[in-house]
């Protein structure tokens, strides 16, 4: 059993590697795998390779007791391309290094223990410009994109909360503008009906505002047609901050009326998530 990520922490960034190429397997991997890239158009995909491929590029990535593949890599720098898609030249300056380990752990590092349910961090001080992420949850989170969960846009989204020094909920190209206070009392809001059992945005989002932030935006990506549908205001927030219109972009797989829905609830599809004629 692991023990300890300690051993971890002090991993420096190695010398600048030869660029990563993406290759017909890799192209192979995107369409099956992520279905942000899917839904783009061919010019689109070509520059959703070409920003992935830097991305790993200028990142280490560290294994603790297994080696990296490139399918990994290929998820967390999706991660990172996807929440960053609308804004051109914007890098997340702030991680240098990917550690993955094989499953989740709790905040002593320890895994395997009756609270070992973190399965994403980004970190701080002495963490500062590492990332940590379970690599079982990194792959389970683009094999099910309607679950409402994915860690590596979960991380990410904290890492742009990040940007101004702070992890509060209100990143800096919201505080710096007249939307942060109609943005602030709209998640006040919405974590309230969270704790009142009245929303269908998941319970981690009511930890705080910068969990709220980070778990919303996993829904804006993941389930973008039910946000819009069932929180239009917030997701008109996201869509903003985002500058990216999902509802509209998102192809949705054929469901059966019949079948169990996709959100998870455990009810038919028809009873829960389907579109009302």
């Amino acid at each position: 059993m692991l023990s300890s990520l300690k051993s971890l922490f002090s991993i420096f960034l190695a010398p600048q590697t030869p660029p990563f190429e993406i290759v017909s397997t890799h192209r192979s991997f995107l369409r099956n795998t992520v279905a942000f890239y899917r839904d783009l158009s061919s010019s689109d995909q070509a520059k959703f390779e070409s920003r992935v491929a830097a991305f790993i590029q200028y990142t280490e990535f560290v294994g603790h007791d297994f080696d990296i593949n490139d399918e990994d890599k290929l998820l967390v720098a999706s991660g990172s391309v996807i929440l960053a898609w609308g804004f051109e030249k914007w890098f997340y300056v702030k991680v240098d290094t990917v550690i993955l380990v094989s499953k989740s752990f709790n905040e002593h590092s320890e895994f395997g223990k009756h609270n070992s349910t973190i399965t994403g961090l980004v970190g701080t001080h002495h963490l500062s410009g590492k990332m940590i992420l379970s690599r079982a949850a990194l792959h389970q989170g683009f094999a099910n994109d309607n679950d409402k969960r994915n860690v590596a846009i979960h991380e990410f989204a904290h890492l742009i909360d990040m940007a101004d020094g702070d992890i509060d909920g209100l990143p800096r190209q919201i505080s710096d503008n007249a939307f942060a206070l109609p943005w602030l009392e709209l998640v006040s809001k919405k974590i309230r009906d969270i704790d009142n059992k009245q929303s269908d945005i998941r319970d981690y989002g009511a930890t705080n505002n910068a969990e709220f932030f980070s778990v919303a935006t996993e829904y804006f990506f993941e389930r973008p047609k039910l946000l819009k549908r069932r929180h239009p205001e917030l997701y008109q927030s996201l869509e903003n901050f985002y500058r990216q219109n999902r509802a509209d972009i998102q192809k949705t797989a054929r469901i059966r009326r019949k079948a169990p829905c996709p959100c998870g609830s455990g009810k038919r599809y028809k009873r829960c998530c389907e579109p009302s004629t």
